[in-house]
């Protein structure tokens, strides 16, 4: 390899976060081949108040980017054939509802189920971010509820419920809770080690401090005690997810053919034959990106105090992630860090396409 070019690479990667104060809320970032070439680099603080720096072993709540394992571990247990694609959500969760009989499991991982939000539920309750609450709470407002967003199957439409009941789904099917189950299934057979999902509060780890900028300008801790799983609460570094990147070209856990359905995306019409309204280019947890000229997977995620982006490569065997520890309210904080990810692959991939070696 040409150490020059390599250190060339590096300091280029490095400049992109030139912006990011060493004395304030910062990020970490990776960019890893799997034959082991990889740029990786923090910036920031992981705690203001204990003055301690970010490092590529911090870990971070990943937000959305969480949904893949949910949909990962929805796979597993379908291969296993402990659930089908097809069942009714009433089969897990029957408290929803009779009006939520034609909800599959299908429509909740492709955000096609027309399920109310259970974050604008609570909101409707006067529950914010920062206030706690559990997932039974939350079944709560659902059985209150009863009523559809949409007609079952012809839009698409972001969600964070499907991918809460998904994990309620992965407990009824293997006995064990969504945070258990990954553990077992996923995080220690890849040697995950720093990588866990947290469903009760306070967190008997170490975590990044997630912040906001309070109306003075000045720096406050912001974090969510939500207790939900599925769709969020995987807590992670940039150095784990570079192992579960790896898993999408290996299929060490999984297998080839469940790694390939999961860039799957969902249908294009609903159940009835009508085209179903932009599905998002939606997949398994995971959205099919278009802004290169190779295939490749991501998600971003964007949580009380964090916000991350997760990119694989599966042609290039790459994969990039960039965490923050902080999130701008109102301001779509994390386009900041989809864009930081973006450019580094644009430096990786224009290095491929000129024949140079990263």
């Amino acid at each position: 390899m040409n150490r020059t070019h390599k250190q060339t690479t590096q300091t280029a990667i490095e400049q992109l976060f030139n912006k990011l104060s060493p004395n304030e809320p910062g990020c970490a970032y990776i960019a890893s081949f799997d034959d082991g070439v990889t740029y990786k680099g923090a910036v920031g603080l992981d705690s203001i108040e204990k003055n301690l720096p970010i490092t590529t072993k911090t870990i971070f709540n990943l937000g959305s980017v969480s949904k893949q394992f949910t949909a990962f571990s929805i796979l597993l247990l379908e291969q296993e054939g402990k659930l089908n694609l097809d069942d009714s959500i009433l089969k897990y969760v029957p408290s929803l509802g009779a009006y939520a009989k034609p909800v599959t499991l299908r429509h909740l991982v492709h955000h096609t189920g027309g399920l109310v939000d259970y974050m604008d539920l609570a909101e409707e309750e006067k529950i914010f971010y920062t206030d706690k609450l559990t997932p039974e709470k939350s079944l709560e407002h659902f059985e209150n509820h009863q009523m559809a967003k949409f007609p079952v199957g012809t839009k698409f439409e972001y969600s964070n419920t499907g991918y809460f009941l998904l994990s309620l789904v992965v407990e009824k099917a293997s006995g064990k809770n969504l945070r258990e189950f990954s553990k077992e299934r996923i995080f220690e057979p890849l040697h995950m080690n720093d990588t866990a999902i947290v469903d009760r509060y306070p967190i008997n780890f170490p975590v990044a401090r997630g912040y906001m900028k309070n109306e003075q300008g000045a720096y406050e801790i912001y974090e969510s005690d939500w207790e939900h799983m599925g769709d969020g609460a995987v807590h992670s570094n940039v150095e784990d997810l570079v192992k579960w990147g790896q898993n999408y070209t290996t299929g060490t856990v999984g297998g080839k053919d469940l790694v390939k359905r999961m860039a799957e995306v969902g249908p294009k019409t609903s159940p009835t034959g009508q085209m179903i309204i932009d599905n998002g280019d939606y997949a398994f947890g995971l959205r099919i990106g278009e802004d290169f000229d190779c295939p490749y997977v991501e998600h971003s995620g964007l949580w009380a105090g964090y916000s991350s982006h997760f990119m694989r490569f599966p042609e290039e065997r790459m994969t990039i992630a960039v965490l923050r520890n902080y999130d701008e309210l109102g301001n779509h904080e994390v386009f900041e860090v989809k864009e930081y990810a973006k450019k580094i692959a644009e430096m990786m991939l224009g290095y491929r396409d000129s024949g140079m070696e990263p």
